[in-house]
């Protein structure tokens, strides 16, 4: 049993800062909860969707609901954008779906979350899936302006570039994408921040190959601006 069920996620797994700062900041809210993925076994069912695998998509699903029910849990909480999006759209769930972003900030306003502020300058990029898929703009940049200074790029919020790195289209080639990339790190690192944060790790990883400044999820972001105790 638990109170939250944490999903980090395929590419969670191929970053794991991510999941790592996750299960800090959650042991640090005194939050009972379970890894639901912590083994890596376990899909959203995204990529058999996009192959054209409905029916196995379908069957996959069926028995991921089961197993989330079996634990009890009111709270998904994931760190994809793309997994929060399929949670919250193709799954018959009647416990809510979170993304880590809009659960951190929930925890910083309750107060079980104890953090410091920074004097860095950060600059927040808005994943596609997060920001125009599903509209979460505002607990992000909340997060941030309560644990540094957030500069705000030239295109954002709905308005906000690819980082590249997306898994849905099978027709763009390697230099490409590169070239993607370079374009909104361009824009994104125009007012010279400390550090470029995102909120999905696809964009983490795309980012940080060719990034000149810092590149952390916000979860990574958070997890380092914790008050310490003495």
């Amino acid at each position: 049993e638990a109170e939250v069920l944490y999903f980090a996620g395929c590419m969670g797994h191929l970053t794991p800062a991510v999941k790592r700062s996750m299960q800090l900041l959650l042991e640090d809210a005194g939050i009972r909860y379970r890894f639901i993925d912590e083994d890596g076994s376990i899909c959203c069912g995204r990529p058999l969707m996009l192959a054209g695998e409905v029916e196995s998509a379908r069957r996959l699903m069926e028995k991921n609901v089961a197993l989330f029910k079996a634990t009890g849990a009111r709270v998904l909480v994931t760190s994809c954008p793309i997994c929060y999006k399929v949670f919250r759209e193709d799954y018959p769930l009647t416990m809510e779906v979170m993304h880590h972003t809009a659960f951190l900030n929930q925890l910083v306003k309750e107060g079980r979350l104890r953090i410091e502020k920074s004097a860095e300058k950060l600059v927040y990029h808005d994943p596609c899936d997060l920001g125009r898929g599903s509209g979460e703009y505002r607990a992000p940049r909340e997060l941030l302006a309560a644990t540094g200074e957030l500069l705000e790029p030239h295109y954002t919020e709905r308005y906000s570039l690819c980082c590249g790195g997306a898994l849905g289209n099978f027709q763009l080639n390697y230099d490409t994408r590169e070239k993607i990339t370079n374009d909104a790190l361009r824009v994104l690192l125009a007012p010279r921040p400390d550090k470029l944060i995102t909120a999905c790790p696809l964009c983490k990883k795309t980012f940080a190959k060719s990034s000149t400044a810092p590149v952390l999820d916000i979860a990574e972001w958070l997890a380092s601006s914790l008050t310490r105790q003495e």
